[in-house]
This record gives C-alpha cells, structure tokens and sequence, in this order.
C-alpha cells in the first residue's frame, strides 16, 4: 500500500497576509511530486469550499474541530495507515529534502536548530494519539528524528518578509 501523505492546506495565514497555500501553487507541485514518487495524497484544505483550489483529493476539516492538532486527531482516528504530514508552506522542499521526509522512520523531525517539526511528522500506522489541541501535546510520544543536514529547506514561511528570503541559499 503506498504511504499516505497529507498536505495540511486549511489554514487562514493571516500572518503572512495571503492565502499560503495558494502561494507559488505550492500545494499542488507538491501533491504532484508526492504522486510522482508512488504517494498516496491528501490535502486537507479546510473546508469544501476551498476544494476547487487544488488538484488532488481533498479532506476537510470535521465542524467541531478548533485547531490543527483536533483536525490532524480526526483524520488519523479515520485512517489506519502510516501518515506522512507536509505542511503547505515549506518552499524551499527540494527534491533530495522530499526523498529524506519520506525515508525517516514516524516521528516529528528536528531540524538544522533543534526545532520539532511537528507539520512534517511520520505518524505510525495504527496510531492512537492523545486527544489535544496542540501539536507538541499530539506527539509528545513519538520519536524524534533528526534531518538537521536539511539545513533551511525545513523552514516554515508565516510572514512576508520571509518570502523575499527565497533566493538566499541554503545554510
């Protein structure tokens, strides 16, 4: 059975001021990638009216739900597989970052400054996560892994700015 791997798309980014995953079509090269490399994807886009946004299958997010770390509970609770998680705001994924998401073992990675990447975890099949609101609460018992050698390409873009910080290099 092919991974499964859910692009998490539904934010509201009023932080960055524009819709994330909408921005350079990120979310839909990645889906493509994804599928490209034997995937099974998701996109979990928020609500039913977001659905035109974007090419692959949508999941939508249950009515009760007040946060990322409720929706994330949800969709495992629905899916008994292993779950690979991609945020939809990570611009710099290249192909060789791809390739070291998909081999890590479940867990939440830790990148190039030690921060959990808790958007880009690899949950295990048959999970059964703690109920919670947020993220760090949901995988407080799953491994770390470390994709530290990534450098910036784990990096989450939530304000403007940053976007003018494409073209630096990696670090």
């Amino acid at each position: 059975m092919p991974l499964l791997c859910l692009i998490l798309a539904g934010g509201k980014s009023t932080r960055m001021g524009q819709d994330k995953a909408l921005l350079y079509d990120s979310t839909n090269i990645l889906s493509k990638k994804l599928e490209a490399l034997g995937c099974r994807v998701l996109i979990a886009c928020g609500s039913r009216e977001r659905a035109h946004h974007f090419d692959s299958n949508c999941w939508f997010d249950p009515p009760y739900s007040n946060s990322l770390g409720e929706v994330i509970y949800a969709f495992v609770a629905e899916h008994d597989e292993e779950v690979q998680l991609f945020p939809c705001d990570m611009y710099r994924l290249d192909d060789a970052a791809l390739a070291a998401i998909l081999a890590q073992s479940p867990g939440v990675p830790l990148d190039s400054e030690s921060n959990e990447q808790f958007t880009l975890t690899r949950i295990p099949a048959q999970s059964n996560l703690p109920k919670a609101m947020s993220l760090s609460e949901l995988f407080s018992g799953l491994e770390r892994n470390n994709l530290n050698f990534l450098g910036n390409r784990l990096e989450n873009f939530n304000h403007p700015d940053q976007i003018d910080d494409l073209s630096k290099p990696d670090q």
